[in-house]
């Protein structure tokens, strides 16, 4: 692909351009597929949707070169999230994102440790796919590159952040359990 490298905008723009990221998005799930593909459109990715990662692996290789990500789900039927970013890995050399609703620690490890570039905890927001290009952009992984460097160097930020995320979420859901409560106790009063 030589003269159709992508670069972040250095410039002085303060967002960068979307238009010539493709992207590929995988889930069994139409609901979650659609969602996610539509919150990456809004962002002006160009976006190709599959239903397995078998469809994934068919799909990069009769469009060798064309994807610069790939977004995919962990829990699938035949072939999970796991084996295709082993697939991914080994076969194209190519950014691959998780996400799931599955938040234990023990499952982002496995995929951060395994190459992911980041894990998305469902349900997906529009903050969580708005910056995904900085991994379509970075340069691809060195096959010299030894399995357990980089994915625990990026691993650990992510698992961090994830888990960051998580407590905001449930300090969220307890302020709006005590404002349900403090609403309740003054209509009885």
């Amino acid at each position: 692909m030589a003269g159709n490298k992508h670069t972040s905008n250095q410039s002085s723009k303060a967002e960068p351009t979307f238009e010539a990221i493709q992207v590929m998005v995988v889930d069994d799930d139409v609901i979650c597929l659609s969602i996610v593909a539509g919150m990456l459109k809004t962002f002006k990715y160009q976006v190709v949707t599959v239903k397995s990662a078998e469809d994934a692996l068919g799909t990069l290789q009769s469009r060798s070169n064309f994807f610069h990500l790939i977004i995919t789900d962990v829990h699938m039927p035949v072939m999970d999230g796991f084996e295709l970013q082993n697939q991914v890995r080994e076969e194209f050399n190519l950014p691959l994102v998780l996400m799931s609703a599955d938040d234990h620690e023990r499952s982002m490890l496995r995929g951060l440790e395994g190459g992911a570039a980041f894990y998305i905890v469902k349900h997906v927001s529009y903050d969580d796919v708005k910056d995904l290009w900085q991994y379509a952009v970075s340069p691809r992984k060195s096959k010299l590159a030894t399995p357990i460097q980089t994915p625990l160097r990026v691993g650990a930020g992510s698992v961090a952040m994830v888990q960051e995320e998580k407590q905001k979420r449930r300090e969220s859901k307890k302020k709006e359990q005590v404002k349900v409560n403090e609403d309740n106790e003054i209509e009885k009063g």
